[in-house]
């Protein structure tokens, strides 16, 4: 996959040049690059081996982000899973759209239609009428389709976002992991200017094709983010970091401000905690505390 990655990256540099050379970017027409390009995934669900009580009466699913392996899910998500097990919730962490052993890598319509599934088995198993949503990065993008598109926003009460991918996102954060530095447009605009990169992604490294599925002229990005993203009855609480790394620009990609939404800078609310990234919020004990709370709320 490291082979794959560097040609994905090789690819999409060498469209910043064609792009940069006829001079100004425009959108490309949409191509409709969804799920016949992109592979589903899998999905790794856990056993449902608690039951609400009285005083928790919803279930939480919880959706982690992409970043890391499956293999690394446990230790990424022990404080926080912990933490909210110990403040009296049933918690299932679940795993989606599951490609290579990456998170969230698949079809994104498919990956919210597993959510979906497995939020009607939590449901039918524990007797609960609703559940809670814990959702961190890309996890909060199958989550918004699933309560916004799925229509799955009249059996959830609660939706706790963190680093949420929003709108307004340059992808720069992605180029940077990959060590490109400075370049002279986004990522986004590449993609933008190769209307063909799905099918090529989908191919040589299927675990990266729904990149194309994030563009703002994609018909997946569209369904979710044009119009309000927040849905009535559910109630959202963000958390996300000003020293985002990844989800750039930081503060803007991951600022969701909409009506009624609980819209949080952890650096704002834990002034003397130690820095965190997009990724290292969601292992904070400080993090693991708040998300408590917003169930509680």
């Amino acid at each position: 996959m490291r082979i794959a990655a560097r040609f994905m990256t090789a690819l999409i540099s060498a469209g910043m040049v064609v792009t940069m050379a006829a001079g100004p970017v425009a959108a490309a027409p949409d191509t409709g690059s969804g799920s016949a390009e992109v592979p589903a995934g899998n999905t790794i669900e856990p056993p449902i081996d608690c039951t609400p009580d009285s005083a928790h009466p919803r279930p939480v699913v919880v959706l982690p982000g992409g970043d890391g392996t499956t293999a690394e899910t446990t230790t990424q998500w022990n404080t926080l899973l912990s933490t909210v097990r110990a403040a009296g919730h049933c918690a299932f962490l679940f795993q989606g759209g599951v490609i290579n052993g990456s998170r969230w890598t698949g079809d994104i319509p498919s990956a919210a239609q597993q959510v979906a599934d497995f939020v009607t088995t939590v449901r039918q198993t524990t007797g609960a009428d609703q559940v809670d949503i814990i959702a961190h990065s890309a996890g909060t993008i199958v989550a918004n389709y699933f309560l916004k598109v799925l229509g799955g926003a009249p059996v959830v009460a609660r939706a706790v976002f963190l680093t949420p991918e929003v709108r307004g996102c340059d992808g720069s954060g992605f180029f940077s992991a990959y060590g490109i530095k400075n370049a002279p447009i986004s990522p986004v605009q590449a993609l933008s200017a190769l209307p063909f990169l799905g099918t090529v992604l989908a191919v040589i490294a299927p675990d990266k094709a729904n990149l194309v599925q994030m563009l703002p002229s994609s018909p997946v990005y569209q369904a979710i983010f044009n119009g309000p993203i927040t849905q009535p009855g559910v109630r959202y609480s963000v958390l996300s970091t000003r020293n985002d790394e990844l989800a750039t620009p930081a503060t803007v990609c991951t600022n969701l401000t909409e009506l009624g939404v609980n819209m949080n800078f952890y650096e704002d609310l834990f002034p003397g905690a130690a820095p965190v990234g997009h990724s290292s919020l969601r292992s904070s004990s400080d993090t693991a505390n708040w998300v408590a709370q917003q169930l509680q709320a």
